[in-house]
């Protein structure tokens, strides 16, 4: 069975609010750099959500989704990714980076 990826609603209006984000606080010069950067976050997702490595959410965090995986388009800053799976389909819910106060609720000794 193929790999199918499914975002939740709330998951793509936050990926489109984050490059207004990323633009107006200046962590990019040019609105076209902000839409890449999410563009190429989006695509670490479909494409690796099936080999990363799995972690199990700590409950706290857990109506994000039962998993996470991390993903890393860039040194500075690492997004977790929770979904729910089930078989070959995943249910992307909820994302964060490890400079939101969430990310001390994950064990980062990954």
């Amino acid at each position: 069975m193929e790999k199918r990826v499914i975002y939740a609603k709330s998951f793509e209006n936050y990926l489109t609010d984050l490059i207004d984000i990323l633009f107006y606080k200046d962590y990019f010069s040019y609105i076209e750099n902000a839409e890449n950067y999410v563009v190429a976050l989006k695509n670490e997702i479909e494409n690796y959500i099936d080999v990363k490595q799995h972690y199990q959410t700590p409950k706290k965090l857990s109506r994000h989704g039962n998993h996470y995986i991390i993903v890393s388009p860039n040194n500075r800053t690492s997004w977790y990714v929770f979904f729910e799976k089930k078989e070959n389909r995943y249910l992307v819910q909820y994302i964060t980076n490890n400079h939101m106060e969430e990310a001390s609720l994950l064990k980062l000794d990954h």
